[in-house]
């Protein structure tokens, strides 16, 4: 989930069902504890505004504050991403997920140890407990809702719903609309889905943060001291597991190659070979793709076609298959090939879910090196003949 940024449904729908309850939850607890919504600032910065034309410092200071605080959360992911990037690390939007799990820890201490006295509706703390506690969620919040929008390119929001709802209205017309088109780009819903896709997400997003709003005001009403235990163990558990599935390498093969058809055992520099290096502890679980849009990117523009093999992967997950799915469609729009090798008969049954095998030309799924190879070199004199 954190390796890459999300471009199909399948990854932004996971990213939606993840964090937009944790949003609702914290929301709600903050504004019984708190008397503050923390989730977005809509409704602080109004608050802002009032308070500086009422010239009420107290309140005026607080929305400050909040303001504040949200805003270094997110500035604090883009740092934390920029910071795991250039470390080439392999899951560069862990590291603010993990952050924010300690920012709500954080916050959950400053309530369990404040001695505000239990009143009707709830607690309600004052003064410099208010303030640690305000700080630590706003700081959780901007975190979350940074990052989100960093990995699904602006497409999802999981700490507010304002504008879920407003999309999720027209898109309730397309959805009776008799062959609506897929949309080519949007503020707030993906490019190149279904309007039946679109309208689902945004329901998810909508219904993930209502019923964690929910759930957050009946465990409050149980326990205030374990109230945020439920969205800081699941935050522990997404990173745990994101970090204990490996993420396989893709290594470019420089050498020649045994076995390949005549005349390209040595590689000509429009033709690139890729392993899919496999290391790591699996946990009986299939390895995770790498970026494969950064890694498109950084190819050599002489690159025409790019080989990868497959044969090290034991399985390859439908988001990996649907990711491939989509470097298919970029490289055909570039004029390049896309060849995979290592695919035999039967095996990776996810990559014909996706769809893959209707978008490559026949021949560019092999079940060895050599061959795919050869299909290749064959393309790239047929392209030079042509041309």
């Amino acid at each position: 989930m954190f390796v890459a940024q999300a471009y199909t449904f399948t990854q932004k729908a996971r990213l939606a069902v993840t964090l937009a309850w944790v949003a609702g939850y914290v929301n709600i607890v903050c504004i019984v504890v708190c008397g503050r919504g923390v989730s977005h600032v809509t409704g602080t910065l109004t608050a802002f505004g009032k308070d500086i034309s009422d010239s009420d410092w107290e309140p005026l200071i607080l929305s400050g504050w909040l303001l504040w605080w949200f805003f270094a959360g997110a500035l604090a992911s883009g740092v934390a991403t920029a910071i795991a990037r250039a470390r080439q690390w392999k899951s560069p939007y862990v590291l603010p997920i993990a952050a924010e799990a300690g920012a709500l820890l954080g916050f959950a201490i400053s309530i369990w140890i404040t001695d505000a006295s239990q009143e009707e509706g709830g607690i309600h703390l004052a003064g410099k407990e208010l303030l640690v506690a305000t700080a630590f969620a706003c700081f959780a919040m901007g975190l979350q809702n940074a990052t989100v929008s960093r990995i699904s390119s602006g497409v999802v929001r999981t700490t507010h719903v304002t504008g879920v709802l407003t999309d999720l209205g027209l898109e309730i017309v397309n959805v009776f609309r008799p062959k609506a088109p897929r949309r080519t780009g949007g503020a707030e819903t993906p490019a190149g889905l279904t309007v039946h896709e679109r309208a689902l997400l945004l329901t998810m997003i909508l219904l993930g943060f209502g019923l964690g709003a929910g759930l957050g005001g009946v465990l409050l009403a149980w326990s205030l001291q374990l109230v945020m235990l439920p969205p800081i163990l699941f935050l522990i558990w997404i990173v745990w597991l994101d970090q204990s599935q490996p993420v396989a390498d893709l290594v470019r093969e420089t050498s020649a190659v045994p076995g390949a058809a005549a005349g390209i055992a040595d590689l000509p520099p429009t033709i690139a070979l890729y392993r899919l290096r496999c290391a790591g502890r699996r946990r009986g679980r299939p390895h995770r793709l790498p970026n494969m849009t950064h890694w498109s990117e950084s190819l050599d523009p002489e690159v025409r076609a790019a080989v990868i093999d497959l044969s090290e992967a034991k399985d390859i997950e439908f988001a990996g298959a649907e990711e491939l799915c989509l470097l298919a469609e970029r490289f055909h729009k570039s004029g390049r090939s896309l060849v995979l090798a290592g695919v035999m008969p039967g095996r990776f049954p996810s990559l014909h879910e996706a769809g893959l095998d209707r978008l490559l030309p026949i021949g560019s799924v092999a079940c060895d090196v050599p061959e795919a190879l050869a299909f290749a070199h064959t393309r790239m004199v047929r392209e030079t003949a042509t041309t």
